[in-house]
């Protein structure tokens, strides 16, 4: 019996039902499974091969849909009895499909990750395809996707509906950044995420050392899950000092833009109860406040301090002072992905888990000082002291 000594070449780098189909496509070519010849029951093959029932049908599903095999209800799966062609050989997947979610990819972070992600795959011998998703649009459904893909990285916020049917393709897929509800799927997910709300945190801390209390929060925008960990660490660092905010302390624009700091800097600038400082939820945004308050005359960090977050270069962005900013990991981050999804690729019973990079190193530039207005009770401000990443 040809089942006694059927085995699979996992000395390859490839997903294991992969290397199910690869084997099955050879006997049926060369013959050794001739056309109608019924296959071991999924549950016979499973236990043979000691591998799951979804790496079974995973790699039996791939060559119903190439053509070798046929599936009979309540009878089994049998070879075709007409086959694709004589000699046919098809390659194994070797493109990794990277997919930004609402989101530019030349913005500093996001190029970041791309650039680390197509290093680490093509290194592996896997070519990168890059695609950009609408907040909505579905899964996509060209052959492409289902013939040459090996995995995906999702990056950004992604919906659950979204990520859910990529799922259902037993793909593996690993995603940078999260979801954009809370869900118990995550538990089932591959991910890398920041923690956005312990670096607002922080942020937000350093300006209170330095004796300010009149602070405004600029994110947005408004709807996204981005945005409210944001806040919720504002929000955290204001408590640790007994403050509450004002609602009219709290500023959600449309975007993370050089373009929407410069539109929301006017709006805080005219406030006739402005703030001493500013926490920008991102470096782009706080550039722009920055070229605001210096046209209408308020000089940073004298009159008010501010500090971003991201610590990216800003292409074509001015950003004179030296912003005072929290850095981020995007090559870390897209590396951890790249590790999590070849763990997939070569098992995809593979443990699941999200891995939370986080970030506490503030970046000290020139754009926060010392309130001049002073600490309440006449404190006097330790010096800060840099934060060592964890």
């Amino acid at each position: 019996m040809i089942w006694n000594k059927f085995k699979l070449d996992t000395a390859k780098n490839l997903p294991l039902y992969r290397l199910l189909a690869d084997r099955l496509r050879q006997m049926i070519v060369v013959g050794s499974l001739a056309p109608g010849e019924k296959l071991p029951s999924s549950r016979e093959l499973q236990k043979l091969l000691c591998v799951s029932a979804i790496t079974i049908e995973s790699g039996l599903n791939a060559l119903v849909e190439e053509g070798f095999l046929c599936r009979r209800p309540r009878c089994g799966t049998f070879v075709a009895e007409t086959l694709p062609g004589a000699g046919v050989k098809i390659d194994p997947p070797k493109c990794i499909y990277a997919i930004f979610s609402n989101m530019s990819v030349v913005s500093g972070y996001w190029f970041l990750v791309l650039g680390e992600l197509e290093r680490q795959f093509r290194a592996a011998g896997y070519q990168v395809c890059f695609r950009q998703q609408e907040a909505g649009a579905p899964v996509p459904v060209e052959i492409s996707l289902y013939r040459d893909c090996a995995g995906i990285v999702l990056c950004g916020y992604n919906s659950l509906a979204y990520t859910c049917e990529i799922q259902k393709r037993n793909m593996p897929v690993v995603l940078i950044g999260s979801l954009d509800t809370e869900s118990d799927s995550e538990e089932n997910l591959d991910m890398v995420v920041h923690n956005d709300r312990e670096r607002a945190m922080i942020s937000t801390a350093h300006l209170l050392d330095l004796g300010h209390r009149r602070i405004a929060c600029v994110t947005g925008p408004a709807h996204s899950k981005f945005a409210a960990k944001q806040k919720a660490g504002f929000l955290d660092a204001m408590r640790d000092y007994d403050l509450v905010p004002d609602a009219a302390d709290y500023f959600d624009i449309p975007d993370l833009e050089y373009e929407d700091g410069v539109k929301v800097g006017y709006e805080i600038f005219c406030r006739r109860n402005r703030p001493t400082a500013i926490f920008a939820g991102n470096d782009r945004v706080a550039i722009g406040i920055i070229a605001t308050a210096e046209k209408l005359g308020f000089p940073v960090p004298e009159e008010f301090s501010i500090i971003g977050c991201g610590g990216l270069i800003l292409g074509g962005v001015p950003h004179t002072p030296a912003l005072t900013t929290t850095v981020s990991l995007p090559e870390e981050s897209a590396r951890i992905a790249a590790e999590k999804l070849f763990r997939q690729i070569r098992d995809p019973e593979a443990p699941r888990g999200t891995t939370v990079v986080r970030v506490s190193t503030i970046s000290f530039g020139e754009t926060t000082m010392v309130c001049r207005s002073g600490i309440p009770g006449g404190i006097v401000p330790a010096e800060p002291v840099r934060l060592a990443s964890v």
